[in-house]
């Protein structure tokens, strides 16, 4: 994967070079390697959709292209099933609301958990530790979870978090059996 800052830097390249793929090649990583980092953004990106809320949504008649098109194209049905297996390991912690502060006097095994740890100041989220760690959201907040119940880290309480945008707001609760059967087909909603 590709660490926050050579992603900033890279977009701020691509402006220039007028693609992002170009700008990425130029940081040495290889095509195989863009397409498989599109491909990991499409299926985090779902998996970041189905993990949060939607407030509000707007359609957007422009056709611009992607700015990294996923050009092998993924699966929907495989894509779909992979996001609800996803959801259903998460019950302790919802990848956006829950800040996490590290637990005292505790310290992780693996350089993944201490990694974690060093940024689990109560002002992060999964979703910020992902990006700074330049890893996917799915693992990261599995491994969040897995810290959470081993006792490594604990949710911040509201006077160490720093943002207060979901106060009240309950982590992702354990999915019922009703909601595992198949998904049905997309219907039109309005926005």
């Amino acid at each position: 994967m590709i660490g926050q800052s050579d992603w900033t830097a890279a977009l701020v390249d691509s402006v220039e070079l007028r693609s992002l793929e170009a700008a990425l090649a130029s940081r040495g990583i290889g095509a195989t390697e863009v397409q498989d980092i599109a491909t990991a953004a499409v299926r985090d990106g779902t998996f970041a959709v189905a993990a949060g809320d939607i407030e509000r949504c707007f359609v957007d008649e422009s056709v611009d292209e992607p700015l990294l098109p996923a050009s092998t194209g993924v699966d929907p049905d495989v894509l779909l099933a992979e996001t609800a297996r996803q959801l259903d390991v998460l019950s302790s912690v919802s990848p956006y609301r829950d800040r996490v502060v590290a637990a005292p006097e505790r310290s992780g095994s693996t350089v993944e958990e201490r990694e974690i740890i060093a940024l689990a100041t109560g002002r992060r989220n999964a979703r910020d530790m992902a990006f700074a760690l330049g890893r996917g959201l799915h693992p990261v907040t599995v491994a969040i979870a897995g810290m959470l119940d081993d006792g490594l880290l604990e949710i911040a309480p509201p006077d160490t978090s720093f943002s207060f945008s979901h106060w009240g707001l309950a982590a992702l609760r354990p999915r019922t059996g009703a909601e595992l059967l198949p998904h049905p087909r997309p219907r039109e909603v309005e926005c």
